[in-house]
């Protein structure tokens, strides 16, 4: 009886022991292969001094900074220090989400996606910040890949 009880429990024991040495050996293979190769920047390497905007967002955002901001934020407000502890280091798209959602103070939520990013872009050029021959474009996703990077 103590045979019959045994074997079946040796075999389970060895086939468990078998498994953990299979596993074993597949986590030290996987330790030891060679680390992928180093891929090329990508937009999660993107930074506001990558010129992230053109110059016509810049127009269309001071026209629209005039008609809709200035009268709640002074030319300058968003340049400078107080910018730079607000923003500087956080996702391009905190910033969009703030202005497209909270913005004007006396009207919220009412710029379009593209007045948002227009604003951004005229933001970032009072900042200091290089324009680019590419479009911001006006999507959060895309914006979380670009950080606030000022000089």
């Amino acid at each position: 009886l103590a045979g019959k009880i045994t074997t079946p429990l040796l075999a389970g024991a060895v086939f468990a022991i078998g498994a953990g040495v299979t596993m074993l050996g597949a986590a030290a293979v996987t330790a030891q292969a060679p680390p992928p190769q180093a891929t090329p920047k990508t937009d999660a390497a993107q930074t506001t001094l990558s010129g992230v905007y053109t110059d016509v967002q810049v127009a269309r955002g001071e026209e629209t900074y005039y008609a809709s901001c200035v009268s709640c934020h002074p030319k300058g407000t968003y340049a400078g220090p107080s910018f730079k502890t607000t923003w500087g280091d956080r996702p391009l798209s905190d910033l969009y989400d703030w202005i497209l959602n909270k913005m004007p103070k006396n009207d919220p939520g009412t710029l379009t996606p593209e007045q948002s990013v227009e604003v951004i872009a005229y933001i970032l050029k009072e900042n200091g910040m290089p324009a680019g021959k590419t479009k911001m474009p006006a999507d959060e996703a895309a914006l979380k890949a670009i950080r606030i990077q000022l000089r």
